[in-house]
C-alpha cells in the first residue's frame, strides 16, 4: 500500500522559496564533448588540466544523449525529524499508522499521488551503520524519517499539498508526531 504523507513547510513558505531557481546558468549552456585528443590523464591528479578519457560503457542506455535512464515521474521528498517529546517507536508507529490513514482520506490523494514511500530511520538502524559514520566513509543525515512521493508532475503534488493542508486534523495531527521547523524538501525526477 502506498500511503501519500506531508508537512506544513510548502504551506508556510512561498513557492520560490519552497522551490529556489536553478544555481545554473541556463541561459547561456551549452553541450560540450570533452577533448580526448592525447588523453592520458594522470592517475589520481585533481588537476583541472588533466583531461578527460572516453568511458567505455558497459550499459549504452546511460551513455550522454540517451536520456540516462530518466524516470516517468516527479519525485518530491520531505525530511523531517520526530517530535523530541514523543519516544522514537511511538513517533515512528503514529506516523506508519494513524497519520498515513488520515493523509490517505484527504481529497484526490489517490488521483494525484502514484507512489509514496516512507525511510524511518531509528535508532536500531543508525547503529547498525555506525562503524561507516566511524571510518568517515559517511555522514549520517540528521533525520529520523523521508516521505518520498511519485507524481505524474509538480502540479500533480502541488495540489495533493493544498488539498492536504487544507484538512485541519492532518495538519493537527502532523503536529503531534513532527518536530516541528525541521523539515526539509527536495524534488526530482
Amino acid at each position: 500500500m502506498h500511503i501519500p504523507i506531508i508537512f506544513p513547510l510548502l504551506s508556510l513558505l512561498p513557492l520560490t522559496t519552497a522551490f529556489p531557481s536553478s544555481p545554473y546558468n541556463t541561459s547561456t549552456c551549452t553541450r560540450t564533448t570533452p577533448d580526448y585528443t592525447n588523453c592520458s590523464p594522470l592517475q589520481g591528479s585533481n588537476s583541472s588540466s588533466a583531461k578527460q578519457c572516453p568511458h567505455h560503457y558497459t550499459f549504452p542506455e546511460f551513455a550522454p544523449g540517451t536520456g540516462s535512464n530518466r524516470q516517468p515521474y516527479f519525485r518530491f521528498l520531505i525530511l523531517f525529524k520526530l517530535n523530541p517529546d514523543l519516544c522514537e517507536e511511538q513517533a515512528h508507529e503514529h506516523w506508519q499508522t494513524v497519520h498515513a490513514d488520515l493523509t490517505l482520506a484527504a481529497k484526490n490523494t489517490g488521483v494525484l499521488i502514484e507512489r509514496y514511500v516512507q525511510f524511518h530511520a531509528d535508532q536500531e538502524h543508525k547503529d547498525a551503520i555506525q562503524s561507516l559514520v566511524d571510518t568517515a566513509s559517511v555522514e549520517v543525515a540528521p533525520y529520523d524519517g523521508i516521505a518520498e512521493f511519485h507524481a505524474k508532475d509538480a502540479a500533480s503534488v502541488l495540489k495533493f499539498i493544498d488539498n492536504a493542508f487544507g484538512d485541519d486534523q492532518i495538519v493537527r495531527d502532523q503536529g503531534y508526531f513532527v518536530n516541528e521547523g525541521d523539515e526539509v524538501a527536495g524534488y526530482g525526477w
